[in-house]
């Protein structure tokens, strides 16, 4: 069992370090290769003098992934480093202008509708005497 999780482990380190991805750019030279858990990318370096050897551990597929899940977890509210105070005063405020202004529109809605029926009112009076 044990030579069984040896090379099931060595298996593993070889895929997770194998280069997968080879990538040149001929107009700057420079060329990357990429792995499960690291990249590598080699650039001509200034005055052509040395190339530039960049070596980044968490740019790999796998690693990069987890590092942008990691990233994008929210902090909770309770732990957050900003103070943030609202108040029931601005609630009650804005409660009691909407309060006005729908008894406002109530009063203009009943004033259009007695103003409607008493022209409804004054069309039958009017109409009232041609009938007789």
């Amino acid at each position: 069992m044990k030579k069984f999780w040896k090379i099931l482990g060595l298996g593993a380190l070889a895929v997770g370090l194998t280069p997968y991805k080879v990538e040149k750019n001929e107009e700057t030279g420079e060329s990357s290769y990429q792995a499960l858990l690291w990249r590598i990318t080699s650039a001509p370096g200034q005055n052509g003098d040395k190339r530039e050897i960049g070596i980044n551990l968490g740019e790999g597929t796998l690693t990069s992934k987890l590092m942008g899940a990691a990233g994008n977890a929210e902090e909770p509210h309770l732990f957050s480093d900003e103070l943030c105070v609202e108040y029931a005063g601005a609630d009650v405020e804005s409660a009691a202008e909407a309060e006005e202004e729908a008894e406002e529109k109530a009063e203009e809605t009943a004033e259009a509708a007695e103003e409607a029926v008493e022209a409804a009112v004054q069309e039958t009076e009017a109409e009232e005497p041609e009938a007789e």
